[in-house]
């Protein structure tokens, strides 16, 4: 091909895609939450203290990164007495593809989360999940996989459903969501079937509820109080949580509030 002819093809090709390229814009918002404990897939991270959790992402052409991470303000650990006072724990970096234009209605999301740990190992998961929304009860559906391919080796098998509601002052929206997580894991060590320590847990691990009112303030500006419950589904998911959370329970109730400003 000679160098005319490659110049005749991007020309034409810049000419073909730059309408579409305009037509997006990249897209950014930061979030601060401030809830009442940590909960991270029915373990709690935190016990009897403020945590605030700082994010940002960034999207463009269906791709999207994320920054997130939880600083405690006062840590206070049931099993290790050695944590003590306020500290950053945990910061995750997620790198991600959403497309929303899959038959149905239906819309496709992949991409990977690293989690970078204060006083454990760090973490690398890689996901993949389908979602959609029912055209009749406006109920929106989901199922998620994460498989974490470092340290704790095991499988995350999420299945979501939410809906919104208009509420009739200030623009205001209530979302209500119901999450069940089913753990497959492929080390003892890390999560263990509680009736036998040399075997992997793998059983229904919890459901948790959850409410949030979204308030807009002007136009990019956003202030949602939450409130969510999280529970065990099984006897071995009981011991599994106690054992891993900071303040030795297997449920949880905890919210706050979040403040976000996007554009």
């Amino acid at each position: 091909m000679s160098r005319k002819t490659v110049w005749l093809v991007v020309f034409l090709g810049l000419m073909f895609f730059s309408p579409a390229l305009a037509a997006e814009k990249p897209e950014a918002d930061f979030t601060v939450d401030v809830l009442s404990q940590y909960i991270w897939r029915g373990f709690a991270l935190s016990n009897d203290s403020v945590v605030i959790e700082p994010s940002m992402t960034v999207s463009y052409l269906g791709f999207y990164v994320n920054y997130w991470g939880n600083y405690d303000t006062d840590r206070d650990n049931e099993h290790d007495p050695t944590l003590d006072g306020a500290d950053w724990t945990e910061t995750d970096f997620t790198f991600g593809y959403s497309y929303n234009k899959l038959p149905y209605g239906l819309a496709l999301d992949i991409g990977s989360i690293y989690y970078a740990l204060d006083n454990s190992d760090d973490s690398f998961e890689i996901y993949a999940g389908l979602s959609g929304t029912c055209p009749v009860t406006g109920i929106s559906l989901g199922v998620t996989v994460y498989r974490e391919v470092s340290h704790y080796p095991s499988w995350w098998f999420e299945f979501s459903a939410s809906r919104d509601f208009a509420l009739p002052w200030y623009q205001a929206n209530l979302n209500l969501s119901l999450e069940a997580m089913y753990l497959s894991s492929d080390d003892e060590g890390a999560y263990a079937d509680p009736d036998d320590p040399n075997d992997e847990f793998s059983s229904w691990l919890y459901l948790k509820l959850g409410a949030e009112v979204a308030i807009p303030v002007g136009q990019y500006l956003t202030i949602t109080p939450k409130a969510y419950y999280s529970f065990s589904l099984s006897d071995d998911a009981d011991d599994l949580l106690e054992d891993g959370s900071w303040d030795n329970q297997h449920d949880h109730f905890y919210g706050g509030i979040s403040v976000s400003f996007s554009f």
